[in-house]
């Protein structure tokens, strides 16, 4: 590739990984506040974007027509990228629990000034590497080289550590290896900035646009990630909501009263920020829950067993066996409720998921509703619970179940 077009590439890559990487800032902004972690690594990412949008064509061209500061092709862009690497440095102590900030932001109001002395004095016009004026013994550039690598390397080496230390936990140790590898891609920039000065190839020198988009879409999908994730959680939690409605509706109308509150309308439910559809879903899933709790007392044993013992003999995967006999006897006792059998305790406790947490519960619930469809299971017919009187012999041990067509007393039930 010719050297101008390599520059054209980098300099597109740069400006969109910039406007990117400002757009996921301001929408991690409100969730960031709520940990000082968080706040801090935000603010670190946000001086990377910083040092990385004063390189831009437009801004450095705004700067220069603006400020006398802005000039020699950009003191204040590396005035800015000292105190980035202030702001990444005084992450990564706070991090180890070593957080000094005297002894980060001094050197930093330090180095700021030295750069100034020296672009004005023994180093004039040394805010540019590429112009060939720039010695390669440039003290302003060896000072500003050893300042961003003393910021970036260190927190790259923590984002590998702790993303090593998250174990299974993928989505955190994508993040934060997401993370070390735009610090890595900074420090490399660096790294090339001394190479270009030591050694001045054309072709190194047109890489420094592409370098700085490239890292700016590292930090990019590092700091979007927890965003993709919420988005991706709410997009699961609406689906199982707006699919378990109509099984939500058949218990409840069996057994309204383990419903909480008035039902809202099915497309609202599904409407919100992604924390209250989330409750509204866990909310839902207990109520089913409940409803499940108190079916099963319409039906028998013997039932129970005859379910287990025809889903058994229609070869069914294994993750389909526990819905599919739940499946049975749920229809078999929404046709005794519905006949107004007397409810009797159980003997047999229904299958059911692992109970480790509100996705495997929907999972499990969704996976019943879609039993409900199998001709295994439409093929099941048990008659009804009788209505007699229950048997007079000691009942198994188990929680009392209120009468739904008693009146209720007016208790408050929490999940």
């Amino acid at each position: 590739m010719h050297i101008h077009s390599l520059v054209e590439l980098g300099t597109r890559v740069e400006l969109t990984g910039a406007l990117a990487l400002w757009l996921v800032i301001a929408l991690r902004l409100p969730t960031a506040r709520r940990s000082r972690q968080q706040k801090m690594l935000l603010l670190s990412v946000i001086g990377l974007a910083g040092s990385i949008t004063v390189y831009l064509d437009p801004v450095t061209a705004a700067l220069n027509h603006t400020f006398r500061f802005a000039g020699s092709c950009g003191l204040f862009m590396n005035g800015w990228g000292a105190l980035s690497s202030a702001l990444i440095l005084d992450f990564v102590l706070a991090a180890m629990s070593r957080r000094r900030p005297w002894l980060v932001y001094g050197p930093m109001v330090l180095t700021i000034a030295a750069l100034i002395a020296l672009n004005y004095t023994i180093a004039p016009d040394a805010g540019c590497v590429t112009s060939q004026a720039v010695p390669w013994y440039s003290p302003f550039w060896w000072l500003l080289i050893a300042a961003h690598l003393i910021g970036t390397i260190p927190c790259a080496v923590l984002c590998v550590r702790y993303g090593r230390r998250a174990g299974d936990d993928r989505p955190v140790r994508t993040g934060l290896l997401l993370l070390a590898a735009g610090f890595t891609s900074s420090a490399t920039f660096w790294c090339v900035v001394l190479a270009f000065l030591l050694a001045r190839p054309a072709w190194l020198g047109a890489l420094f646009p592409l370098n700085i988009g490239v890292t700016a879409w590292l930090m990019t999908a590092g700091v979007c990630l927890p965003l993709v994730l919420t988005v991706r959680r709410a997009a699961r939690d609406m689906s199982a909501l707006w699919r378990l409605r109509p099984l939500w509706r058949e218990v409840t109308e069996a057994v309204p009263h383990v419903t909480l509150d008035k039902p809202v309308p099915r497309v609202r439910a599904v409407l919100g920020r992604p924390r209250t559809i989330r409750l509204r879903l866990y909310r839902q899933v207990i109520e089913i829950r409940d409803a499940l709790l108190v079916l099963q007392d319409y039906v028998t044993s013997e039932a129970m067993e005859a379910a287990r013992h025809h889903i058994g003999a229609q070869h069914l995967s294994g993750e389909q066996v526990e819905p599919a006999v739940t499946a049975c006897w749920l229809c078999t006792a929404l046709d005794a409720r519905q006949a107004a059998a007397t409810p009797r305790p159980n003997q047999l406790a229904p299958g059911g998921p692992a109970h480790d947490g509100l996705r495997s519960e929907a999972d499990f619930l969704l996976a019943v509703l879609r039993a409900r469809a199998l001709p295994a299971v439409r093929s099941f017919a048990v008659p009804p619970t009788p209505t007699g009187p229950a048997p007079t012999g000691p009942a198994p041990a188990r929680p009392a179940v209120p009468d739904p067509r008693a009146p209720q007393s007016s208790t408050s039930r929490t999940s």
